[in-house]
């Protein structure tokens, strides 16, 4: 992945060749000064949305076509884990929501945290993801849990994502060729889902990536955001240029997650 960025006013323009068939270019218009990563998140889902449209067009010419669709939300009801970044991200779009539906989303996240506690998994998810995180066989087991509990993302509204524009990495990665109605099988079936594989991991880079260096990778259940948002706040965020941050984090994902 070569990264190019040129400065024109207040804007960004950025060409990313992905490899040797696959380039693209976007305009972004990031906050000015020195900003954090978390600052310059919705810059890097627009970015983003660019290298995951030209791969699935490359998928398409090869005949490989993804089946989710608009109104098929049922993948909305799996456990979603989100780096600190978007986790600080979405409780501040929360916040700054107004009422019924700011109300309406934080009485949805603490049915979630009560069903949670309830069946005794609250405390398992966040030890598994603070402590653990590596331990794949013991997280899946929580991911299946939780599947079983039938919950709907807070932010599911008629099988839609209300913050679609914002919506985590992992969210918009989640793509599958196969017949939707093998989804509902999950943790069943999963030889039956079939994955749209990817050129490059942007939710995996973003849990590892502080805003300076990589770091260990840090997960944080999406039902426990604002449960933990006050220590989530006390990790540094190294700031830079929006361009420079853009590039550091470009290059994070080039050097670690490219598949």
């Amino acid at each position: 992945m070569k990264v190019e960025t040129i400065s024109k006013d207040s804007q960004l323009e950025i060409t990313i060749k992905l490899n040797e068939n696959q380039s693209i270019s976007c305009t972004v218009t990031p906050p000015d000064g020195d900003v954090s990563f978390v600052d310059i998140l919705p810059e890097v889902y627009t970015i983003y949305n660019k290298v995951l449209e030209s791969t699935l067009a490359e998928h398409s010419r090869n005949g490989l076509h993804t089946k989710c669709d608009k109104g098929c939300g049922t993948c909305c009801h799996q456990l979603v884990t989100v780096s600190i970044h978007e986790a600080i991200l979405l409780v501040h779009l929360v916040n700054s929501m107004k009422d019924p539906e700011r109300s309406r989303i934080q009485k949805a996240f603490d049915n979630i945290l009560e069903k949670l506690e309830d069946k005794g998994l609250l405390k398992d998810l966040l030890d598994f993801h603070v402590n653990k995180f590596d331990d794949k066989a013991n997280i899946i087991n929580i991911q299946k849990e939780y599947w079983h509990l039938n919950q709907n993302c807070p932010f599911l509204v008629d099988a839609s994502c209300s913050i679609y524009p914002f919506r985590p990495f992992i969210c918009r990665q989640y793509l599958v060729s196969s017949d939707p109605a093998y989804c509902k099988g999950s943790f069943k079936n999963d030889r039956l889902v079939k994955k749209i594989p990817l050129t490059h991991d942007f939710a995996s880079s973003a849990a590892s990536f502080d805003g300076e260096e990589a770091i260990f990778t840090r997960g944080i259940p999406l039902p426990t955001i604002f449960l933990i948002n006050g220590l989530l706040t006390y990790f540094p965020r190294p700031k830079a240029p929006a361009a420079e941050m853009i590039t550091r984090y470009l290059r994070h994902v080039a050097e670690f997650f490219s598949r």
